[in-house]
């Protein structure tokens, strides 16, 4: 058997394997990445609540020293109104009775408005607070899950991918380039296996004289249709 072939079907047996501990880990990295996503977005959540609050405590405090003032002059006003003497004077202090009314309207109208935004920015900082909570926790419970997984698997990982860098150094570039090209495109199959008559990977059939020359395993040949390397017999044990 060509060497460059018996190295690369032992590539694929350990790539094989290291995928395998992968599938081991289930979605755990996606479920740790998308929860992860998800804290720092209700975090930020939580932080523009309490920026709101703050500007809806200031513009309140305004709102409610504007309305004071305004009931100051109004009360003012309505005593000076009916002690003055000239019409000038009746219609200057009716005019500062009309402005402190319509401040007072105004003042009023937002502080309601910003009691509204108050509210609404408690109920969903409380909501916000509930959720990062509960993510929180199932958060550090995925990652304690994934570093127990990891203990477990990280020696034999560590002796694979081991190996893996031994059989690398002995594969001449182009092939190893080639390999790892293919292997990346196919699901990280980059050696197939002829299987009844057809490239294991891709299931397309291999002409007959193909098939022979492959058997013979003394020359690399490529699937015509996915580029994968075929091998054979199917006892090379790919799977």
């Amino acid at each position: 058997m060509l060497e460059e072939l018996q190295l690369l079907i032992r590539l694929q047996q350990i790539d094989n394997q290291l995928m395998e501990l992968e599938l081991e880990k289930g979605d755990l990295p996606e479920q740790i990445t998308s929860l992860t996503r998800e804290v720092t977005r209700i975090s930020s959540t939580i932080t523009d609540t309490e920026k709101t609050l703050e500007e809806v405590n200031s513009l309140r405090k305004q709102f409610e020293i504007n309305l004071e003032a305004a009931r100051d002059r109004l009360k003012k006003s309505q005593n000076t109104i009916y002690s003055v003497k000239t019409t000038r004077e009746y219609d200057a202090i009716s005019s500062e009775i009309e402005q402190a009314k319509h401040v007072i309207v105004e003042a009023e109208r937002q502080i309601v408005e910003q009691n509204s935004r108050q509210e609404e920015a408690r109920r969903v900082q409380d909501s916000a607070r509930v959720k990062l909570e509960a993510l929180t926790e199932e958060l550090d419970d995925k990652k304690e899950e994934m570093r127990e997984r990891m203990e477990l698997s990280q020696d034999e990982e560590l002796k694979i991918h081991h190996e893996r860098e031994k059989i690398v150094v002995r594969l001449k570039r182009p092939v190893f380039a080639h390999y790892e090209r293919i292997r990346k495109m196919r699901e990280g199959v980059g050696v197939s296996q002829l299987v009844d008559g057809a490239c294991s990977y891709c299931c397309s059939r291999v002409p007959p004289q193909r098939q022979a020359e492959i058997r013979r395993m003394d020359d690399m040949i490529l699937c015509e249709v996915c580029s994968c390397v075929i091998v054979g017999p199917e006892e090379m044990n790919l799977k």
